[in-house]
């Protein structure tokens, strides 16, 4: 079976511009951490509002994602793991990365 599809130029846009994303996000790119990690995020995945509270809450002074590659992974992760639905701060990072560029996809 043959099927043509007309009219997917602006999913192919939104397609795309994830995939830009995508490479910004794994070169490295900055990026506003309550826009990251946004509050349905945090809402659904962790026992905080916000970014800025689970920074708060730390053991650490932390201002805001910038300071964490300074802290020790393992108790960073140990903080993650009891406060989040997430096994470490990568796996944190990573999931809110797959929302932010499906967001985008979808939205």
């Amino acid at each position: 079976m043959e099927l043509q599809v007309a009219g997917l130029e602006a999913l192919k846009d939104r397609a795309e511009m994830a995939l830009d994303r995508i490479g910004e996000l794994q070169a490295g790119t900055r990026v506003q951490s309550d826009a990251f990690f946004s509050q349905p995020f945090m809402d659904d995945y962790t026992a905080f509002d916000s970014f800025a509270t689970f920074c708060e809450q730390s053991p650490w002074a932390l201002d805001d994602r910038s300071d964490m590659p300074e802290l020790p992974r393992d108790e960073l992760d140990e903080y993650v793991a009891s406060r989040t639905d997430f096994e470490s701060w990568e796996r944190m990072k990573t999931r809110a990365a797959e929302e932010e560029i499906i967001d985008q996809i979808v939205s």
